[in-house]
């Protein structure tokens, strides 16, 4: 009589047939996925609890906010709910608008923590963008740290006066392709000229890339301490 290892056929004995595990696989399959849904839905809501209590005190805490806020748009935590965006989860679970989640996490990609609070969470995404409207390289915490708006360091200014200086860089944005070129090579020269600079020790309060020439502007300080260190 075959046992449950072998068969008897023609004579000879053959194995039998390994049981299928299709089954057992597929099952694997489901609780691997079952398991990562449960992580991001409770990576979810320890995020949703930690907005919630920062939000009462979002004038100290609002980078907090926004880093937990990217994390959930980095990672799609969302998709564990029935919302399909960001936007869409912060304005159904009524945490806040969609505007100000976004310009909450716009500060924390572009800023660094410490200038932020110095800045402020208004001023620090005035100044995001500020940066973004202008086609130097300058970055918002670069603003922040050396930049001066109406004869003022950029810290210090107004939100409705960056606003403004904002509305006024947008104004010159390039329409035509070879503006839209000659812009993108001013970046270039800007770019380059802020590398060179640094290799030299040098930051450029600064630069300014006019038709035939490059202006150059350095804070004293800079240039002494640049000065001591050859």
């Amino acid at each position: 009589m075959a046992n449950a290892k072998t068969a008897t056929k023609a004579g000879r004995t053959v194995p039998a047939a390994a049981p299928k595990k299709t089954g057992t696989h597929s099952k694997l399959i489901v609780a691997t996925k079952r398991a990562a849904l449960a992580a991001h839905a409770a990576r979810l809501d320890a995020l949703t609890k930690l907005i919630r209590r920062r939000l009462a005190t979002v004038v100290e805490s609002f980078y907090d906010v926004g880093e937990a806020l990217r994390e959930i748009a980095d990672h799609k935590l969302y998709a564990t709910t029935p919302y399909p965006s960001l936007a869409a989860w912060v304005e159904g679970t009524k945490l806040m608008s969609s505007a100000q989640a976004e310009k909450l996490v716009a500060i924390v990609r572009h800023v660094p923590r410490e200038a932020a609070l110095i800045a402020g969470q208004e001023r620090a995404y005035a100044l995001v963008s500020l940066a973004a409207a202008t086609p130097a390289s300058d970055s918002a915490g670069e603003l922040i740290a050396r930049g001066t708006i109406d004869g003022q360091p950029a810290v210090q200014a107004s939100v409705r006066a960056i606003r403004a200086a904002a509305s006024a860089e947008r104004a010159k944005l390039p329409k035509s392709p070879a503006q839209k070129g000659k812009a993108k090579a001013d970046a270039a020269v800007d770019r380059g000229l802020r590398a060179l600079l640094r290799e030299a020790g040098l930051t450029a309060r600064e630069v300014r890339v006019e038709a035939g020439e490059v202006r150059v502007a350095f804070t004293r300080a800079a240039v002494e301490r640049a000065l001591a260190a050859r």
